[in-house]
């Protein structure tokens, strides 16, 4: 994309950012046994790692963040999301727990850093050097 700088941000432990709309229990895991009560299990709050929930859990959490915020989730590419603001443009991109982003002003990327590091738990990975396709 001409004249655009593409930034990074990684998501920390990305899949336990997605909250369980379904009951879900899990036998008790090796190591955190209860000794008192074997047969016990836990029911799930939160998504985990391994879960076949887990990245469909957090995909919705952050789809619904973003289109609270006023972008629009694409039509043919549903991790792909776009706002418009006046005449300026974000992009953003998403695959698991990396997100690409790009936009026609500074100011809209560091709002979008701003709102996603107060929404969830990431890292920004600063400026992209090499990408291979878009």
């Amino acid at each position: 994309m001409s004249g655009f700088k593409l930034f990074q941000m990684d998501v920390k432990s990305v899949f336990l950012n997605g909250i369980i709309n379904e009951e879900v229990y899990v036998e008790q895991p090796p190591g955190f046994e209860d000794h008192q009560h074997p047969n016990h299990v836990y029911k799930l709050k939160k998504a985990l790692y391994g879960l076949k929930q887990a990245p469909r859990q957090w995909y919705e959490r952050l789809c619904n963040f973003l289109l609270s915020n006023g972008y629009e989730r694409g039509m043919i590419d549903k991790t792909f999301f776009i706002k418009k603001a006046n005449s300026e443009i974000i992009l953003v991109k998403i695959y698991v727990d990396d997100i690409i982003f790009c936009a026609t002003k500074d100011d809209l990327c560091e709002e979008f850093v701003t709102a996603m590091q107060g929404e969830f738990e990431m890292s920004m990975m600063g400026e992209l050097s090499f990408f291979l396709g878009m």
